[in-house]
């Protein structure tokens, strides 16, 4: 059993979400749609960026920080016949057990109580605070817009398709990631945060069907090689989608700075450092 959960830990280690590159884009992209009111904020671009992934490189340490990055919300029956689960952490606990929810992964509350930092950040006035903890706000809402973290069978293991998780979000984005261009529009607030994340954790599980039925086919046409026909063959299937959920994920970002600011009453935004 500790080989086992040693295995486990390491695999999670090795298995982090959207790389990089991708999360670099996520959040340094994501001041482009922000209001005017906060255009300020643009000074965040680049620490947004070179922070993107501090979340994933804290689980070398802290080890109580890998079950934050996903949710395998399929291990859940009401999710697999209502699509829905307990949003609330306290009654999701009492309702399914606490071990069990820590262990399927706690993404979507971590996401909304980072969410909850970032109001108090600006309410405290911690501008310095506030772009770091929007750092990671941005990584756990990018996690929870790559399929693969909403899903038990996160690496393929499930399906005979193991080692997607790294093919999909790493090599293939890291190599096409310069044809993804976001269209830039002004986000708008939203106005129930908590069952918003989840909302889009629904969405998201969704596209795990195409993206397993994408690798298998590019395998076969690859003559079951992981090759560059098969990374070419990946990204035609997969593109698509790829580029709207790397988009959605960096509106959702600037969509809930702007309604922390408001949650937090608008305070004034000092000349901030580029």
């Amino acid at each position: 059993m500790l080989f086992r959960c040693s295995f486990l830990f390491v695999l999670l280690l090795v298995l982090c979400s959207w790389g990089e590159k991708a999360h670099q884009k996520i959040n340094s992209s994501s001041v482009d749609f922000l209001p005017k009111e906060l255009s300020q904020l643009k000074a965040w671009r680049e620490v947004l960026k070179v922070h993107g992934s501090d979340a994933d490189f804290r689980k070398k340490d802290d080890k109580t920080e890998f079950v934050k990055h996903f949710i395998d919300i399929d291990n859940y029956e009401d999710f697999r016949t209502k699509r829905s689960i307990e949003l609330d952490f306290e009654k999701a606990c009492q309702k399914y057990g606490r071990a069990r929810v820590i262990k399927d992964g706690t993404l979507p509350w971590v996401t909304d109580s980072t969410y909850r930092k970032l109001v108090h950040d600006f309410k405290s006035g911690d501008w310095e605070r506030a772009a770091l903890t929007a750092t990671d706000l941005g990584h756990y809402i990018g996690d929870g817009f790559m399929p693969l973290h909403i899903s038990a069978n996160y690496d393929g293991q499930l399906s005979g398709q193991t080692g997607i998780h790294r093919r999909y979000e790493e090599t293939m984005i890291d190599r096409y990631i310069d044809q993804i261009q976001f269209k830039n529009s002004v986000c708008t607030k939203v106005d129930d945060v908590h069952s918003f994340i989840f909302s889009y954790l629904y969405a998201n599980q969704s596209y795990l069907r195409i993206l397993l039925q994408a690798d298998a086919s590019a395998y076969l046409k690859a003559g079951k090689q992981y090759n560059e026909v098969y990374y070419e063959s990946l990204w035609n299937g997969t593109s698509s989608f790829t580029g709207k959920l790397l988009e959605e994920s960096s509106r959702t970002l600037a969509r809930l700075i702007y309604t922390a600011w408001l949650e937090a009453g608008k305070p004034k935004i000092p000349e901030l450092n580029n």
